[in-house]
């Protein structure tokens, strides 16, 4: 069980995170460059988008099947 939950706070940090350094949103690509941040390129935005997806979706599983 305990590892379902660290794989759903995975998954959400890594949706978050590609959100965060999203290619797509012009304002945060002004504020990522004014801050010193970054952006992520489109594919790599992706990838990390579905990965947090799919490793969220197997937490919620084995979080239930554990119970």
């Amino acid at each position: 069980m305990v590892r379902g939950v660290v794989m759903i706070a995975a998954g959400i940090f890594l949706v978050y995170w590609a959100q965060s350094h999203s290619p797509k949103d012009f304002g945060q690509v002004i504020g990522n460059a004014v801050s010193g941040g970054y952006t992520m390129s489109e594919p790599w935005y992706y990838v990390c988008l579905v990965l947090g997806i799919v490793v969220g979706v197997v937490g919620v599983l084995r979080t239930f099947k554990s119970m």
